[in-house]
């Protein structure tokens, strides 16, 4: 029985034993299926991180393609992570010979990221990168540049300088695009090469490839800016090819372009000022055939380049990318014809279905042109309208655009679209409507009344800050009118009991004390009021109801119960706990003292008290409405400075038109890129635009029927 049961306990074990043999195995075959097929997210749950930092150390250091692969590809992904992987530095270096493309790709990836932290082993691997610089494979090529130019080592700048020499000889543009972004790497690892770094990129700019220009105007923006003279054989191409480019090399060519003409063409609005765009009806504004006087007077005044460079870039409107549609937009705001200017609206009207902040960008770009000229934004005053998704800083930008953009035509429509705006849960919404009702009414003086009653109405609401902003608004409004606003104190006089608000009852009482030479009838009792509520009153109704009470005092014929009155409310203002108050009262009270029985000193005061009338009842201006966008117009559209309204790092105003038109000659070249069709200026033209000859149609039919007439 013995002998049975330990055979049992043997076999157990055995089986037991191989179990666990079998599990290790399947586990194991999960692993490495899950890591064949992608799935290396889910690894960590069949071992420990120390295990895996293990397996990782093992995986560089074996001669197995695919485990060094594995490897790799598992430190990129912890890169990705934002987990700090440069102890593997020793072990990737070793690969960076590796005859795999993959791995050497990887090894790239990973010294891009670690070469700066581990310069001197970085150093080992830079006879390979120029190696690979005659690689067949041109990513190969690119990669090494790249990895060599992000060395941050200044020693080897020399040998960039170098291997940036050698690919922008090369025959692939993707080589030659990887140089031009190594050019600014160069320049600040060693700003001594910038004049070397400028040959190269004048050699560069001869590149007739679209893939690659983009990024050498990059370069160009980046170290010599303002170096045009090497612009000018290559404007035409550079607006031939604007089409072409990738999405951010079109933005640096535009803005490239926009200095460019802004120094080298004379201002096209420098005889005509159009204020509105012409109907389908009037002649286009580059006709031959113009009307106007002055056009006859200068008929070439936008320049041909100038125009050519405006009709290259108008299809890039429609870009997806709002970057560029605003550099675009920019371009035409700062350089094109007054008449051309009013293209920007609908483009930029387009990006506000986009992201909260990319609408935030646009916005307050929109608000600044708006600001100069409304007239491009006039036909879409419905977009601004506001919507309840939109986020407050969106709802800010949009009232104020729909401000500037009020005029006599569709300010009844705005207004309507205001009053449903106050009607909102969210109180700083709503006074930002009534603020906008207001600045309605001070550009519109006609519609003035309308708005006063308007806000009177809003008087009435249960909200106190519909209240609150409704009296301060109507205050500024009526200060406006100081002779026709009596009517509309006194409904405000009437409502006094029923607004809490301190804001809105100290600018009641002052309206009274200010104008209390057309309130005979009611200033007494409205101070009777603020007398009678004096203690309980907030500290900026206190300082009004003093002053109403000195006010009266020098403006009303003083009665019995007036002096009673204004006694009284000194009596509590002396005493008062607030020692702004206390101190209004007793300033008030010595300019407003009296001397009895004394001739000279009654003399003395009487001339004090008229002083004291003029010093408090002088006549106060309405205050002006701070404009938060103010000063933003100096900017460049488009640039972060006007955003921000401060000048940021690295910020270039646009250059002032100049004064003399400078050579048109230094742009002609012997292979004109400009093609002959009605959709651009012809190139005939153009290389004729030094001679000042005019292009004649009549004439080219001619020579056409000659040629036919010859040939017959």
């Amino acid at each position: 029985m013995e002998n049975t049961m330990a055979e049992y306990l043997s076999k157990a074990a055995a089986f037991a034993q191989s179990a666990a043999k079998i599990s290790k195995k399947v586990s194991e075959g999960i692993v490495e299926n899950a890591r064949e097929f992608g799935f290396d997210s889910s690894a960590h749950f069949f071992d420990t991180s120390e295990v895996k930092l293990r397996e990782i150390h093992k995986n560089l250091d074996s001669g197995n393609d695919r485990e060094k692969l594995d490897g790799l590809k598992r430190l990129i992904a912890m890169i990705s992570k934002g987990r700090d992987v440069s102890e593997f530095f020793p072990d990737v270096v070793k690969n960076v010979a590796s005859s795999n493309l993959e791995i050497r790709k990887l090894v790239y990836i990973y010294l891009l990221r670690y070469a700066e932290q581990e310069p001197d082993l970085a150093l080992l691997s830079v006879n390979t990168f120029q190696k690979d610089l005659s690689d067949q494979n041109q990513v190969i090529r690119a990669m090494a540049l790249r990895v060599m130019s992000g060395i941050r080592v200044p020693v080897i700048s020399p040998i960039v300088m170098l291997a940036i020499k050698k690919c922008v000889t090369d025959l692939s543009a993707y080589v030659r695009k990887t140089a031009a972004h190594a050019i600014p790497k160069c320049y600040s690892l060693d700003p001594s090469q910038k004049e070397n770094l400028i040959e190269i990129i004048e050699i560069l700019l001869k590149d007739k490839s679209a893939f690659t220009i983009g990024s050498v105007i990059m370069a160009f923006n980046e170290l010599c800016p303002d170096r045009f003279d090497l612009i000018h054989k290559h404007y035409r191409k550079l607006c031939y090819m604007l089409i072409d480019t990738d999405e951010w090399g079109q933005i640096a060519i535009l803005r490239l372009l926009l200095r460019y003409a802004r120094a080298h063409f004379l201002d096209p609005n420098r005889y005509i000022k159009v204020s509105k765009p012409k109907t389908k009806k009037e002649s286009s504004f580059y006709s031959d055939d113009d009307d106007s006087a002055e056009s006859e007077d200068h008929e070439d005044i936008v320049d041909y380049d100038l125009e050519f460079l405006l009709k290259s870039s108008a299809p890039l409107m429609q870009s997806r990318n709002s970057g560029v549609v605003m550099a675009v937009c920019s371009l035409y705001y700062h350089a094109a014809p007054a008449m051309e200017v009013f293209k920007v609206g609908k483009p930029l009207v387009r990006l506000l279905r986009t992201h909260p902040e990319i609408q935030y960008v646009v916005l307050t770009n929109i608000a600044t042109m708006a600001h100069e000229k409304p007239e491009i934004f006039e036909p879409y005053i419905q977009q601004f309208f506001v919507r309840s998704t939109d986020p407050g800083f969106v709802r800010s930008l949009k009232l104020r655009i729909l401000t500037s953009l009020a005029n006599e035509s569709n300010v009844s429509t705005l207004l309507r679209e205001l009053q449903d705006y106050v009607k909102s849960s969210n109180k700083e919404f709503v006074k930002s409507a009534i603020q906008a009702i207001g600045r309605c009414a001070t550009t519109i003086p006609e519609i003035a009344d309308n708005c006063i009653r308007g806000l009177m109405n809003l008087i009435t609401y249960q909200n106190d800050a519909v209240v609150a902003e409704s009296v301060v608004v109507t205050r500024r409004l009526l200060q406006s009118r100081p002779n026709d606003n009596a009517s509309m104190i006194t409904r405000l006089v009437k409502s006094l009991d029923n607004i809490k608000v301190p804001e809105a009852r100290a600018s009641i009482f002052w309206l009274v004390g200010q104008y209390c030479h057309n309130l005979e009838k009611i200033a007494p009792d409205t101070l009777r009021k603020g007398a009678k509520t004096f203690v309980e009153e907030n500290e900026f109704v206190k300082l009004q109801i003093v002053t109403l009470a000195a006010k009266l005092m020098c403006s009303l014929p003083t009665t019995p119960k007036m002096n009673l009155l204004y006694k009284y409310v000194f009596t509590l203002a002396r005493y008062d706990l607030n020692y702004d108050v206390r101190d209004r009262a007793r300033f008030l009270k010595a300019l407003m003292a009296t001397n009895n029985g004394d001739t000279e000193g009654a003399d003395q005061s009487d001339a004090l008290r008229s002083y004291a009338k003029e010093i408090l009842l002088c006549e106060k201006p309405a205050p002006a409405t701070e404009n938060p966008l103010a000063g933003r117009d100096k900017y460049t559209i488009g640039s972060m400075s006007m955003v921000l309204n401060s000048s940021v790092f690295g910020y270039e105003s646009l250059p002032d038109w100049p004064a003399v038109q400078p050579d048109p000659s230094l742009r002609d070249t012997q292979d004109d890129v400009l093609p002959k069709s009605n959709n651009f200026v012809d190139s005939t033209r153009i290389t004729q635009s030094k001679n000042k000859e005019d292009y004649s149609l009549d004439a080219f039919y001619d020579s056409e029927e000659e040629t036919a007439e010859g040939g017959r």
